[in-house]
């Protein structure tokens, strides 16, 4: 099997419908499960070491969310906040394809509703 970049992969599993995530017990989370075939469960179990250190390196550049702005009226402000977040946020990336690709992650949401409001 050719080497992949855990983007490439990443990017595959997405395509597919599938969003990723860190199980409780610290492996990988992959759902909805009925989206895999046994050629993505392969790719999956290949790279699985891959694939948690992405997620975990997603989440920390996740983690660090800008200041909501001074002045909540300013939509401009809460849009430009939202999207630093959502395009460094692979659960936020998802979830913004649909619900059925999850929810977006606390931070993620936090921000969302402040630009909905």
């Amino acid at each position: 099997m050719a080497a992949h970049t855990a983007t490439a992969i990443v990017e595959k599993l997405h395509s597919a419908g599938l969003n990723l995530s860190l199980a409780p017990t610290g492996g990988l989370a992959v759902a909805p499960s009925n989206h895999l075939t046994d050629d993505l469960r392969a790719l999956i179990r290949d790279s699985k070491t891959l694939l948690i250190d992405w997620v975990k390196a997603a989440n920390n550049a996740a983690s660090h969310v800008p200041d909501p702005p001074e002045n909540p009226l300013d939509w401009k402000e809460l849009a430009a906040a939202y999207h630093a977040h959502h395009f460094n946020c692979p659960t936020c990336i998802a979830a913004g394809r649909g619900s059925r690709y999850g929810q977006r992650c606390g931070a993620g949401m936090a921000l969302w509703r402040a630009y909905c409001d």
